[in-house]
């Protein structure tokens, strides 16, 4: 996964690292993005938007439990209605609703959080999802928000969707670690200097295409005790470890900084947590144990690490 919670520049700054040198940017940049996805795992859902289309088990009922969601596309709930795999049955918006309702994912606010149900609309001309395996696909945007700020915009065209140079005007902040908005398409900046940037094309799910000059480049903004989560522990560990080596994938998160996630840590549906007891299964304490068919990844369900849960986390 292309994405990372802080830059380069805010790892490198004298209030951090006070790295001046351009030597270990690499590894920099990979360790910020090995703390980004140890936070996921944390607390069970990413702080990115992506665009991806999902398939979900139908309740039978009015409301349907989805992973953290920001935005459906037009036409983009279909429903199997019968069990044939078609999906050949469009919902107008009209025909559901998206909760919490104040949840408000789009408008970039301190208090904005995702959606995470879909409910039958009363007045619309569905009634219920129709129950079984795989029977409802959402298109759309998935992730905590969508939150970003206009960084100034292309300095030149970028001709095509293949070239991974991008030229952004003077007054862009625009560095290595954001993600960036062009239109449609998400760009992942690995370099920076001058104006010029090296970037990833067409990440978290958007498709890469050419752009005009004088585009708006827009930069992704993350909630600021993620920043700080993400900062904290990259700095510990890279002084750990004096930069030698890839120990960000197999490390844990500090006591301190899982404090500081609470608040955005949400529960993995199906588990019993450590030091809990389910008499009815014959569970023991001190063991996360999985149920309902989970597969254990690192204590949560193996879907949601990337928001797409199969089981609904």
């Amino acid at each position: 996964m292309a994405n990372t919670y802080l830059t380069l520049e805010e790892l490198k700054g004298p209030s951090a690292l006070n790295i001046t040198s351009a030597g270990d940017d690499v590894r920099l940049l990979g360790m910020a993005e090995g703390v980004s996805r140890l936070i996921d795992r944390y607390c069970n859902r990413h702080f990115y938007a992506a665009r991806a289309t999902r398939r979900f088990d139908g309740s039978g009922g009015e409301r349907l439990l989805v992973p953290d969601l920001v935005s459906v596309d037009d036409g983009g709930v279909r429903t199997d209605d019968g069990g044939d795999g078609t999906f050949g049955t469009t919902w107008d918006a009209s025909d559901y609703v998206l909760l919490p309702a104040n949840a408000d994912p789009e408008g970039g606010g301190a208090a904005s959080r995702p959606y995470t149900s879909i409910e039958v609309a009363r007045r619309g001309t569905k009634q219920v999802w129709p129950a079984g395996r795989s029977t409802v696909q959402i298109a759309g945007e998935w992730g905590w928000q969508r939150r970003v700020r206009r960084e100034g915009e292309t300095a030149s065209a970028v001709a095509d969707a293949a070239s991974r140079e991008v030229m952004v005007s003077s007054e862009s902040g625009a560095s290595a670690g954001h993600t960036l908005v062009i239109n449609e398409e998400q760009l992942y900046v690995r370099e920076s200097g001058g104006g010029a940037l090296v970037v990833d094309r067409g990440v978290n799910g958007t498709e890469a295409s050419a752009h005009d000059t004088g585009t708006a480049v827009y930069v992704f903004e993350y909630p600021g005790p993620v920043v700080e989560a993400a900062l904290l522990q990259a700095v510990r560990l890279w002084r750990l470890t004096s930069g030698a080596g890839d120990h960000a994938g197999r490390a844990v998160l500090d006591e301190d900084v899982r404090a500081m996630l609470g608040s955005y840590r949400k529960p993995a549906l199906g588990w019993v947590s450590d030091g809990e007891r389910d008499t009815r299964r014959g569970g023991r304490p001190g063991r996360a144990r999985a149920i309902r068919g989970h597969i254990p990844v690192s204590g949560v369900c193996e879907g949601s690490l990337e928001g797409g849960c199969a089981h609904q986390c």
